[in-house]
């Protein structure tokens, strides 16, 4: 393995050339993606020629994998369809399960556009994500780049009378809470009991570095313990705080380009494109937390 780091942000993001996720990969380059990601926390792969079962396969190398049909407006977007044929693919697209351009009002769009709000995958589970890890079949000639955002870094510029209020405080997140903010989307009952409120700190140690992360963002309803409106204030705050241009990374799509990013320590958010006019189809596998959340350093 001759592999090539290049740092592309000053604080986090690194492009890593020399890897062929098209044919399996030994033990030392599966390690050193680990290393890069516990540095880095985004890395991006590019050229990458990869089909579903192998952006699986590798994905399965650091974890269990969600499972991406447990809700119905995901089922009728193709997984396990015509397009789509494994329940650990995430269609990131504005395509139906046929390939086509969907339409504005399809409310399979409609669930999406949340994507464009600041959000860490996963989040709204109880058992969270790792990493996730994104793959471009299709790209639009112009928008739909993806921001990214380095919650350890934010975390250590905060002021210290703002850590020691953040202290043992617990944010509730629910998939729903985000989805009422942009697009309006109305779950079914199938759906609500499909995807229930969980429960995390605000502030977790991301293992891989050993540094304290804010975990927030538009799946985080309310600060448990607290009045919603005053919770929802510091949330807003601690948003605005930690999606400042210092902290962001944007990463302009080609194809080919596997993107991994560790949703411990990280946020993200599309960016809009003309989505009538162009097809944009991205992959998504996603690794469950097993581990679970772990206590800030002190």
């Amino acid at each position: 393995m001759d592999l090539a780091i290049k740092q592309l942000h000053p604080l986090f993001v690194a492009e890593l050339r020399g890897i062929d996720l098209g044919r399996d990969i030994g033990p030392a380059t599966q390690q050193a993606v680990e290393h890069a990601m516990n540095e880095y926390a985004v890395c991006v792969l590019p050229e990458q020629a990869l089909d579903d079962e192998r952006q699986i396969a590798f994905s399965r190398l650091y974890g269990p994998l969600e499972n991406a049909s447990a809700v119905k407006s995901q089922r009728k977007a193709g997984v396990i369809g015509q397009r789509i044929r494994h329940p650990e693919i995430f269609d990131v697209s504005n395509l139906d399960e046929n390939g086509k351009i969907m339409s504005g009002d399809d409310a399979r769009w409609i669930y999406r556009q949340a994507n464009e709000l600041w959000h860490s995958d996963s989040s709204f589970r109880q058992k969270s994500s790792t990493w996730s890890l994104l793959h471009a079949r299709i790209v639009p000639p112009v928008g739909g780049d993806t921001y990214f955002a380095d919650t350890r870094a934010a975390y250590d510029a905060l002021p210290e009378a703002m850590k020691k209020r953040l202290q043992n405080l617990v944010a509730e997140h629910s998939i729903w809470h985000s989805r009422s903010l942009r697009g309006g989307y109305t779950p079914t009952d199938e759906e609500r009991a499909a995807r229930p409120p969980a429960r995390h700190p605000l502030v977790r140690r991301h293992p891989g570095s050993g540094r304290n992360a804010l975990f927030i963002a538009s799946h985080a309803s309310h600060i448990v313990g607290w009045p919603v409106d005053e919770g929802r204030a510091l949330l807003g705050e601690l948003m605005a705080f930690a999606t400042d241009r210092r902290f962001v990374y944007v990463h302009n799509w080609r194809v080919g380009d596997l993107v991994i990013w560790d949703n411990r320590c990280t946020l993200h958010r599309a960016s809009p494109f003309p989505s009538s006019e162009h097809m944009r189809e991205m992959h998504r596998t996603t690794i469950i937390d097993t581990q679970g959340d772990v206590p800030a350093a002190a």
